[in-house]
């Protein structure tokens, strides 16, 4: 079992990594001194794949605490007002009044609805995130980002609030299908881009075997991201400081790629954010700020990795308008972090719109 502190002060928190950590979820409960019913929120795809190691860890919790499951549905549709109240409205009549801590047992989907609930719910209970996705245990449910989305964008409503903990099972991941460990692979490319040239160096030679979930290499990957994220979010956790605003390489217009196309299956998140990664790569390459070798690794490792590398089924245009609502944009001005290496990004504001739009052509597919 690896863990790494997230330095907060009085937010301040652990986060577990390895094979079996489920299993310290109530230990956890426990030493925090909590009392109360413990709801874990989760979606019936995650329920069903992972009751092998997820039933024992209930039954253990359930003697010192009442615990009660709540399932939303599994899309990232359940990130919508209308979810967030129904499941607010759920908690409220089934804890009676008091105060419950609430577990986060799920993807991103689950981590943010979760977090946000917990963030609002009588001003604020506990919560604790335990990922079941290989995207959630590298990035999301780490640094207390939590918030559900408009039709207008992705995560336009949120919160700052840190969980108590974070759990990060590698054995979980053996749940996932393909395209859902494709999915998180994508965030650990970005990780590689904005800090870590040796964890690029490792990928581009194991790639292989990182996706296959075996061996050590993927609990290294795993606690090699979270550290990174970790370190940043003790710099800059509410992001004010331009320090935390790295890990949103290829995120504005992998957001917009999302938004774009209203959610649907044609991107998963992790697909999206690999093309804003690509798209992000050749408008620094048309700046000047990063060479064509470095640039071509990055695809390289991107299309390795079994991820998308052009786009399709949405125009240039519907993409253009979805990144107008991005709540990064400050006075109307974009904002983009873009690669200068690998190891290194830089962010970039107001850039001319025609070279967004020219580059979004290049790698769109009619």
């Amino acid at each position: 079992m690896k863990k790494i502190k997230v330095s907060l002060k009085d937010r301040s928190y652990g986060i577990f990594i390895g094979r079996g950590a489920l299993r310290e979820l109530p230990r956890v409960i426990r030493r925090s001194g909590f009392r109360g019913p413990v709801v874990i929120l989760t979606d019936p795809v995650v329920s069903s794949n992972t009751s092998r190691l997820v039933e024992p860890m209930l039954a253990s919790l359930s003697r010192s605490h009442e615990n009660l499951r709540i399932t939303v549905p599994s899309s990232e549709r359940s990130k919508s007002l209308a979810v967030y109240g129904d499941t607010v409205e759920k908690i409220a009549r089934k804890t009676q009044g008091k105060k419950p801590l609430i577990v986060a047992l799920g993807g991103g989907v689950v981590g943010d609805l979760a977090g946000f609930i917990a963030a609002t719910f009588r001003r604020g209970v506990p919560f604790i995130q335990v990922p079941t996705t290989l995207l959630a245990q590298v990035d999301s449910s780490i640094g207390g980002k939590c918030g559900v989305d408009l039709l207008a964008a992705k995560n336009l409503i949120g919160a700052f609030y840190q969980p108590r903990a974070v759990i990060a099972d590698v054995d979980i991941l053996s749940s996932l299908p393909t395209r859902q460990v494709r999915n998180g692979m994508a965030e650990v490319v970005k990780y590689a881009v904005i800090k870590s040239p040796a964890l690029f160096d490792m990928l581009e030679k194991d790639m292989p075997k990182v996706i296959s979930l075996k061996g050590f290499h993927i609990e290294h990957v795993i606690y090699e991201c979270a550290a990174i994220k970790a370190r940043i979010v003790e710099r800059d956790e509410r992001d004010v400081q331009d320090v935390r605003i790295i890990l949103n390489f290829g995120h504005t217009l992998g957001h917009a790629i999302e938004t774009a196309t209203s959610y649907s299956e044609a991107y998963n998140h992790g697909e999206a954010v690999a093309l804003g990664m690509i798209l992000a790569g050749d408008i620094a390459l048309e700046l000047g700020m990063i060479s064509l070798s470095d640039l071509e690794r990055i695809k390289n490792l991107i299309a390795r990795a079994g991820l998308p590398t052009r786009i399709t089924g949405v125009t240039p245009r519907k993409i253009m308008e979805s990144m107008g609502f991005d709540k990064k944009f400050t006075s109307g001005a974009n904002r983009l972090v873009l690669p200068c290496g690998i190891g290194s990004v830089k962010i970039i504001d107001d850039i001319p719109e025609l070279l967004i739009k020219t580059v979004l052509r290049k790698y769109v597919r009619s």
